[in-house]
């Protein structure tokens, strides 16, 4: 598919008018690149991989957005960027070249000027094709262990040459869903929940993301897994890599959900009680979770968590306790905790 990539050189100072101007002249989103540093708080509520590498903040600031080719065979004109397009692509009314386009936006930055001093941005564009980019992201997403014997790999790429005969080569296609297991807390649940497999295991997975968690635990042997999780990519997911790691369709299970308020969703499609409950998700979550995932889960049965923020460790630990469960374990990897609970 054939996209047109729009960027505007701005300066943070004014980058949020002009953000305002894109939306009043159609365009639905645009991303802002600047060099303005993070708060601590900002860097600690980032859910993410790796640390941002702001460099030096020279002040600039850079608006992009994109526009799809109408038909995305013709090169010559393109869309505003609107969502709400004509069926007939030869209808050309909402139709203009970006030249156009671009030229709309600077009038009204222009027209601004009488009221707010907006210098008018250069503003550029390509033609783009997604195939070039959509797929970016998995040149940086190598096979890597994340146990003493679990490899995760991607499809895409080889079994690492260090892999050894026992090894567990996990496989895993993210695609839209949220978890490729190289946060630290995707590894802290995972080394909890290794340590405590059986055959006998029956495991809920509460926010499955893409199925790391649990498709590690069938390969180390549990019995069966059941998945949960708010977004339907997310199950499709779960449900996709499993098959791709070759798991019995009987041992996993997987649905749209949310424990928190779907509260029939478990007991009108699972008999009984779980050995261990797994919830890697954030704390504030887990907080809620609590009182609620006790009923889910055996007397002596086991309650892993993590996605906890060092600083927020005491008030998931606080509410494990008000909820009858013991704390057992208690793991730490960066600023990350992940507690193991055992129910009472």
């Amino acid at each position: 598919m054939k996209w047109i990539k729009y960027q505007i050189h701005t300066t943070t100072q004014y980058a949020g008018i002009i953000g305002d101007i894109l939306c009043e002249s159609g365009i639905n989103g645009y991303e802002i690149t600047d060099h303005v540093p993070l708060s601590e708080k900002e860097e600690k509520q980032m859910y993410t991989d790796i640390p941002a590498d702001l460099g030096f903040n020279d002040g600039s600031s850079i608006l992009t957005f994109y526009t799809e080719a109408p038909g995305n065979n013709d090169s010559t004109f393109f869309s505003t960027g609107s969502s709400l397009r004509d069926e007939d692509i030869h209808d050309t009314k909402d139709i203009v070249h970006p030249d156009e386009l671009i030229g709309r936006i600077k009038s009204r930055i222009t027209a601004m000027q009488e009221f707010i001093p907006v210098p008018v941005p250069e503003i550029n564009y390509s033609v783009e094709d997604d195939a070039d980019w959509k797929d970016k992201w998995k040149e940086n997403f190598k096979p890597f262990r994340i146990a003493d014997n679990i490899i995760i790999k991607p499809t895409w790429e080889e079994v690492p040459a260090d892999a050894r005969q026992d090894d567990i080569i996990l496989e895993i296609d993210p695609g839209s869903a949220f978890g490729t297991g190289t946060h630290e807390t995707t590894k802290l649940c995972l080394l909890s929940l290794k340590n405590y497999i059986t055959p006998e295991s029956d495991i809920l997975d509460a926010g499955c993301g893409s199925g790391i968690l649990a498709i590690s635990a069938l390969l180390c042997g549990a019995k069966s897994a059941f998945c949960l999780d708010i977004d339907p990519s997310a199950v499709e997911s779960t449900l996709e890599n499993a098959r791709i790691n070759n798991i019995d369709p009987g041992r996993i299970k997987a649905f749209k959900a949310n424990i928190l308020e779907d509260t029939d969703i478990i007991t009108k499609n699972h008999e009984g009680l779980f050995d261990i409950a797994v919830a890697n998700i954030l704390a504030d979550v887990i907080v809620l979770l609590a009182s609620h995932i006790g009923r889910y889960i055996k007397d002596n049965g086991l309650f892993i968590s993590s996605g906890i923020l060092a600083e927020k460790a005491g008030v998931v630990e606080e509410a494990l306790l008000n909820n009858n469960f013991k704390i057992l374990g208690k793991n730490t990897l960066g600023e990350w905790v992940s507690f193991i609970a055992l129910k009472q």
